[in-house]
């Protein structure tokens, strides 16, 4: 099945089997309901983005530096190979409970990820800054990515390091001056 930023496929699983050039009962034996289909999606983003080898990474390094280094990375991979469907699912989300739902996964699954690499973190010994979970989801949220990237034109690379070094400022204040 491609991947469409069209919001109205989204909205039956008529129209998302058409999309996909199979019957209504295709997409209902596979997925069991749009529900389904929709964290399938969700499922893709985190493939499309390479979510799985960034988390492996998580595990072969215990530097709080580049722990930290590692969502910025996850944030920009996703935005920058997943973007369109970032996009579709905000703005579906106001209009459709089932992708409201899908997003809301979304963002759960961030907040798990940045959670893990922020305990990480703390277990190094080192000074972290009690919100740094909140800082982080705050920081790698879509609308500073998009001021920055979409509305000033910041590459994806100044983008990846401006966040790198805010969130290690940020969360680790005694490392701010070791970022370059």
């Amino acid at each position: 099945m491609s991947v469409t930023t069209d919001l109205e496929t989204l909205l039956t699983v008529r129209a998302i089997a058409a999309e996909a050039g199979v019957s209504p009962q295709t997409i209902y034996t596979h997925f069991g309901s749009k529900a389904g289909v929709l964290t399938g999606l969700v499922d893709l983003m985190d493939e499309e983005a390479g979510l799985p080898e960034v988390m492996a990474e998580t595990a072969r390094t215990s530097d709080p530096v580049e722990l930290l280094g590692l969502l910025p990375r996850a944030g920009r991979q996703v935005r920058e190979r997943c973007g369109d469907i970032v996009t579709m699912l905000s703005s579906g989300a106001a209009v459709a409970p089932e992708i409201a739902a899908t997003q809301a996964e979304g963002a759960r699954r961030n907040r798990a990820g940045v959670d893990m690499v922020i305990e990480r973190v703390r277990r190094s010994g080192r000074s972290v800054h009690p919100q740094a979970a909140d800082i982080a989801v705050a920081l790698m949220g879509a609308g500073v990515h998009d001021s920055l990237v979409v509305d000033s034109g910041w590459s994806h690379d100044a983008y990846e390091v401006w966040l790198k070094h805010t969130l290690v400022t940020a969360v680790l204040p005694d490392e701010a001056s070791s970022i370059r």
